[in-house]
């Protein structure tokens, strides 16, 4: 599944939050009172229960229920590897891809193969996309400067997108994706194939911690982003009589690498 939040602009910069006030005044005129300017208290849950869901495992455990959903359910590939190794083992899955395609291809030549890898710090410290160019294989990072079209372009014709994910659940086998300018959404939804790097630091168990992460943002009055992808495996629709279909609107194939960091 791939859902998103929208942006909430931070509370500095008034300058770019328009027609708000028409906005709410219309809306409590409509439920027929005042408009309210304080903040409304939450009130409590009755049940929790959906914190208590794996509540009791730890972050091994975690990975596995991970790797066996993705593998079984998803029916993509999951892989733990250091970060000492990352670079070697994304360059494999990579390869992988790539020659994948080219022995589809009536002419494997020109299936040299390239790479789009996002241009996250904290991927780029990890991996130097020179490392993984090999017999042809090109690999290209997202270059916010060089603006859209560009970017598109090579996201596009890229056999293989890689993306560095905020979180992973554990219960669904999804991965969890912060636009910003330096991760563009195209590297994960236009490439045949996706490939997420995530710690297992950052597994947590459900949709329920994912979320709350984002709460507590909003409430220290941090930016958030401006889309939040849920992502769950390849792209897949069931949505005519129930026959799902692999690749109808994105990546055919995805697979999860998780660096042991702890």
């Amino acid at each position: 599944m791939a859902n998103h939040t929208e942006n909430t602009a931070p509370a500095a910069d008034q300058s770019r939050i328009y027609n708000r006030d028409s906005f709410l005044d219309n809306i409590a005129k409509q439920l027929g009172r005042e408009r309210r300017t304080t903040p409304v208290e939450r009130p409590a849950l009755k049940y929790r229960c959906h914190h208590d869901v794996m509540a009791d495992k730890n972050q091994d455990e975690l990975k596995d229920i991970l790797i066996e959903y993705t593998q079984t359910s998803l029916g993509s590939q999951a892989l733990t590897t250091t970060q000492a190794e990352l670079a070697q083992t994304l360059k494999s899955v990579c390869l992988d891809y790539c020659r994948t395609e080219a022995g589809e291809a009536d002419d494997a030549a020109q299936y040299a193969g390239e790479t789009m890898l996002s241009a996250d710090p904290r991927l780029l410290a990890l991996v130097n996309p020179a490392d993984l160019a090999e017999d042809g294989h090109q690999v290209h990072v997202w270059d916010q400067a060089a603006g859209y079209e560009p970017n598109i372009t090579i996201a596009e014709r890229a056999q293989v997108g890689v993306v560095f994910a905020e979180q992973a659940l554990a219960e669904s086998g999804t991965m969890v994706l912060y636009s910003n300018p330096k991760q563009g959404r195209a590297v994960s939804l236009l490439p045949e194939a996706s490939v997420f790097i995530v710690p297992k630091s950052t597994l947590v168990a459900r949709l329920t911690q994912a979320t709350a992460a984002l709460h507590e943002k909003a409430k220290n009055g941090e930016r958030m982003p401006s889309c939040v992808n849920f992502i769950s495996g390849p792209s897949s629709t069931a949505d005519i009589e129930l026959i799902k279909v692999v690749g109808v609107h994105g990546p055919v194939y995805a697979t999860y690498i998780i660096i042991d960091d702890m």
